[in-house]
């Protein structure tokens, strides 16, 4: 999928100037990407949909803390990726409280919400841990994990085999996961990714 046109300056009339028609503009245009995306992960509609709104939520909600952003696709799907990964903690928590013999009598959500600086944190860190990849792995597994193009698709575009492409992709993330290894929330991240 194509980045939007103008896709910075509508980026910084959300941020700078609060434009409601600017942040329609690409929620339009990302809507139905995120959306299968996060179905396609998720394997509900409801989830999925649900998902996709509370990352443009999010997005809309803390617009003016979340810094320049070279790649809104990429940021976008991340930021999904994030929400899915705080929904699979949070339905751990709400079992193991239901599970628990003695129940603590009122719950209390101990999360506060989308926490946008750990998530710009890690963001920052994979997508440096990304460019530093060859270049052709990179190619493959930005367009792979984040443009949901399947392997048979990058062995058409790259002219190459599928089995190179597995490789590529395999090679990307024994790096990756070898580079994150001292990170833990990166490492959870980046395994909900390679899903």
């Amino acid at each position: 999928m194509k980045a939007i046109p103008n896709e910075q300056l509508l980026l910084r009339k959300v941020q700078e100037e609060d434009d409601n028609a600017s942040f329609k503009l690409l929620f339009d245009w990302y809507w139905e990407m995120l959306f299968h995306y996060a179905l396609k992960k998720a394997k509900s509609q409801d989830l999925a949909m649900d998902l996709a709104q509370e990352t443009f939520i999010n997005f809309w909600k803390y617009r003016k803390r979340i810094g320049e952003i070279k790649n809104l696709q990429s940021y976008l799907v991340t930021m999904l990726k994030y929400q899915f990964f705080k929904w699979i903690d949070q339905e751990k928590i709400i079992f193991d409280e239901l599970d628990s013999i003695h129940p603590s009598g009122s719950y209390i959500d101990s999360t506060d919400g989308f926490k946008i600086m750990e998530f710009n944190e890690l963001y920052t860190f994979l997508m440096d841990k990304i460019e530093e990849l060859p270049v052709r792995s990179k190619q493959i597994f930005i367009q792979n994990r984040f443009e949901n193009k399947t392997v048979r698709e990058l062995a058409e575009t790259y002219c190459i085999a599928e089995s190179t492409v597995r490789n590529h992709l395999s090679q990307a993330d024994s790096k990756l996961q070898a580079q994150l290894e001292n990170n833990l929330m990166a490492v959870a991240f980046l395994s909900l990714m390679m899903a």
